[in-house]
């Protein structure tokens, strides 16, 4: 069975540690901003009622665990999936998808919102206006709050208060830096409020947390003491154990700091018996398993995940399943250049590299695409290529190898040969594939003893 399901990113027990993941998502940094240069827009932003969980998150004094966050991420499972995260804890396989993050932070995360709509906006004449005109992309935050700061003050409320939303969204929605240059498609949806609610944030922060994590995955591959994580992900402590709908990020307070001592106690403290939910979403645990509004166009699917969510249904105990890990080197030869291949055969050969993930991707792409796939695309082609190069470089290691043992072979025959045929000319004895030449001189010889 274990060769049906996806593998570890590392093998259990021997997880790296890191000292320190930095995070970018400052929300009391930009609060306490905001409230001194510009408290009354701040305000207004407050009352929003998409935006009004976030300073939710800040008034429950949500913390950000580290460690909790680097365990998760060590005990993720490697799939095909594109916008869909595994993990496993206490040996139980969690999934976290697009209908999880909606569930915890209640954001926009419908897939099918067209965002053509957002695109267009109405000169107003104000200072956002004249900069999506100019279209050069080159405002940032922390320039205006540095050298405008008073120049600032003077703009339009309309103006100040699409600033309060643009550092939201960009520094705690987004979590980027506030020296980055602000995206002129986020400075055209401000332009109307009515499409900020609209807009799928939800979608954009899932996305790029992601990205973070996959950037991330290589550098844990390699031992990395640190890295940089675009996103907050606080440990928290419940207020209403009976809290069902609604976003749940609101319904949690304060943050506690854990040890790596303590995570793996947690785990092997929790039994069989207790509870731990593979998949929740906005309605509660378990209520909902796939939800078609977080599908998208692209997805692909993984055979792996399909059994493993039907075992996952049928309530399967995985308190005694051994993940198995993925290979971090497999034995391949580089094939990139066909004359390559026979310069650097005998010296390269056996040499390890890590495995072409890439190929795995496009040869599930390509056989989960059915009759829609064209015969012989781009995908088609490369998969086909990569798969004969390395098919046929294992048929030449193995009739190098045997050519090898067969010229050894009679080279040790003839070595031998030759030592007999050494051995009976110094006896005597005539040589059975050159007798004129052991004869003549016995001939030679005899008639000199007659002269005498």
């Amino acid at each position: 069975m274990s060769e049906e399901l996806p593998k570890r990113l590392f093998k259990e027990g021997e997880e790296p540690r890191v000292t320190q993941i930095n995070n970018n998502c400052r929300i009391d940094y930009i609060i306490r901003k905001f409230q001194a240069w510009l408290p009354k827009e701040l305000d207004v932003v407050k009352k929003d009622p998409v935006f009004h969980l976030i300073f939710k998150l800040h008034e429950n004094g949500l913390g950000y665990s580290a460690r909790v966050i680097h365990n998760f991420l060590c005990r993720e499972l490697v799939t095909f999936l594109q916008h869909e995260l595994w993990f496993v804890f206490t040996r139980r396989p969690l999934r976290f998808s697009l209908q999880e993050f909606h569930a915890v932070t209640g954001f926009e995360c419908d897939t099918h919102i067209s965002l053509k709509e957002f695109e267009e906006w109405k000169y107003d004449g104000g200072f956002w206006s004249k900069v999506l005109r100019r279209k050069d992309g080159t405002i940032t935050l922390f320039n205006l709050w540095t050298k405008d700061k008073e120049a600032v003050k003077k703009w339009r409320n309309a103006d100040r208060i699409r600033l309060v939303y643009l550092a939201i969204i960009l520094c705690v929605v987004l979590a980027r830096d506030e020296k980055a240059n602000i995206p002129l498609k986020y400075i055209a949806v401000v332009m109307d409020l009515d499409r900020v609610r609209r807009y799928p944030w939800g979608v954009a922060a899932y996305d790029l947390l992601c990205k973070s994590i996959a950037k991330n995955r290589s550098q844990l591959k390699e031992k990395t003491t640190s890295y940089v994580l675009m996103a907050s992900h606080p440990l928290w402590k419940k207020l209403d154990k009976g809290f069902k709908d609604g976003p749940r990020c609101i319904n949690w307070m304060g943050a506690a700091k854990v040890s790596y001592e303590e995570i793996i106690r947690l785990e092997e403290i929790i039994t069989p018996r207790d509870d731990i939910y593979p998949y929740i979403s906005l309605t509660g645990n378990y209520d909902v398993v796939k939800a078609q509004a977080f599908r998208r166009d692209d997805d692909v699917e993984d055979d792996r995940i399909n059994v493993l969510m039907e075992m996952i249904k049928k309530g399967h105990d995985f308190s005694e399943h051994v993940w198995e890990t993925e290979e971090n080197e497999v034995i391949s030869l580089s094939l990139d250049d066909e004359s390559a291949v026979n310069d650097e055969a005998s010296v390269n050969r056996g040499k390890k590299r890590l495995p072409d993930r890439g190929m795995e991707k496009r040869k599930h792409k390509v056989l989960a695409s059915g009759a829609k796939q064209a015969p012989f695309n781009e995908d088609m082609k490369a998969f086909m290529t990569q798969l004969f190069k390395h098919s046929f470089s294992g048929i030449e290691q193995r009739i190098q190898k045997q050519m090898a043992e067969t010229f050894e072979q009679m080279r040790t025959e003839l070595k031998q040969s030759r030592k007999e045929a050494s051995v009976e000319v110094e006896l005597g004895e005539p040589s059975p594939t050159k007798p004129s030449t052991s004869q003549a001189p016995l001939r030679r010889s005899t008639r000199g003893v007659n002269k005498h």
